[in-house]
């Protein structure tokens, strides 16, 4: 869910001050690594976002993920007991949906300077870029946009092209960033929401965000509170207002919980949302294709080449299947990003023309069906 730029700013207290003898960090469980694609939409004018401040990103996820963050250490002593190491990490994909090298960043330049809460940043044919798939990647959009809106996370019964985070760019990262929101945690926040967390005031009043461990509380806290806030019921504990998933600064918050935990790794068990990402080849060694997709034919391959050109294209393709036996009759198929097929021709020899004229501007994928060649990647402008 989206939160808003707050006018409040409020300093951290120094972590020196926190320094504490005898408290140990929370045990995680075996690692879950999660590959990263981050768009990048900039209109051209100033600098676009710099892979400094997208390590920078990164490096923060991973902190607050598996309780390397010092600041865990101001949790007031009646939750300290339920303070989680996650053990879930972020690392930028280094194969993309075609089997080639990726820094798992693409730079898109755009007409848009604004962008809205309508996902229009998803989609190359409304000023935005495609989502890579989502069974092999997270897909986090970075880009300008209106109304101080922070950002914003896709649902779990939303369309696969459309999976992933939406991130602000001025609160993306954590390089010259200011108060209140200069660590890196909105994408924490949003990251809690699509691994299945709610709100901790569960979206609605004195709700109840099914976790049992998090205390429940009227509606959301802003700026940088302290002490006990009885927001809701008689718990001597008030409000978990430090928690990731309350709308506090972000030197203000600083911990997931046990049971926060428990419900994003259970997204990874056999049968759930994120169980295919477990899977991914997108982490694999330079050159090595990601492995086969049953929800996208698209993926398939064993080291065969199929060639392209012109690259860009406007109009017509050639396409060159003279490395691959066996095509006569085998459809050629386009697909999108996410894995929907677009277009098929039959292949009636080595070699195919295909007319994308109708095509959206963007980027595709060209596989041969039912072949083990590597499907090949082209542009459409």
């Amino acid at each position: 869910m989206r939160r808003i730029l707050s006018v409040l700013c409020i300093l951290a207290l120094p972590l020196f001050l926190v320094a504490q003898q005898g408290i140990k960090k929370p045990i995680a469980s075996p690692q879950i690594v999660i590959p990263v694609v981050i768009h990048i939409i900039h209109n051209g004018v100033g600098q676009p976002v710099s892979m400094e401040q997208v390590n920078s990103q990164i490096e923060a996820l991973n902190r607050d993920f598996n309780a390397e963050n010092a600041d865990r250490l101001l949790t007031p002593d009646y939750f300290r007991n339920v303070v989680a190491n996650c053990g879930i990490r972020f690392e930028l994909a280094k194969v993309d949906p075609a089997g080639y090298a990726s820094t798992g960043v693409i730079y898109k330049t755009s007409k848009r300077a604004l962008f809205g809460m309508d996902n229009d940043m998803k989609f190359s044919s409304k000023g935005g870029d495609d989502a890579w798939p989502r069974d092999h990647y997270l897909n986090i959009w970075v880009c300008s946009m209106l109304a101080n809106i922070q950002g914003f996370t896709s649902k779990a019964d939303d369309p696969a092209e459309v999976d992933g985070i939406v991130l602000n760019q001025l609160v993306f990262g954590m390089i010259n960033k200011t108060a209140p929101f200069g660590l890196g945690r909105i994408a924490v926040h949003e990251a809690g929401h699509w691994l299945g967390l709610k709100h901790i005031w569960g979206d609605r009043y004195c709700g109840d965000d099914g976790i049992d461990d998090t205390p429940q509380q009227k509606s959301y806290n802003k700026g940088c509170p302290s002490g006990i806030i009885q927001s809701c019921g008689t718990s001597s504990t008030g409000d978990m207002y430090m928690n990731f998933m309350d709308l506090t600064n972000d030197a203000c918050m600083y911990m997931f919980t046990e049971g926060q935990k428990k419900k994003m790794r259970s997204m990874f068990e056999p049968g759930n949302l994120r169980n295919p990402l477990l899977a991914s080849g997108a982490l694999s060694e330079t050159g090595h294709p990601i492995s086969q997709n049953p929800n996208n034919s698209a993926i398939e391959y064993n080291g065969k080449h199929i060639s392209i050109w012109p690259v860009p294209a406007k109009g017509t393709i050639s396409v060159d299947l003279s490395g691959i036996e066996d095509i006569a009759g085998k459809p050629v198929i386009v697909y999108n990003m996410a894995g929907m097929p677009l277009m098929s021709v039959p292949a009636s020899g080595k070699m195919v023309t295909l007319n994308v004229s109708g095509l959206r501007s963007g980027q595709y994928l060209l596989k041969v069906s039912n072949s083990t060649a590597p499907a090949a990647r082209f542009i459409k402008l």
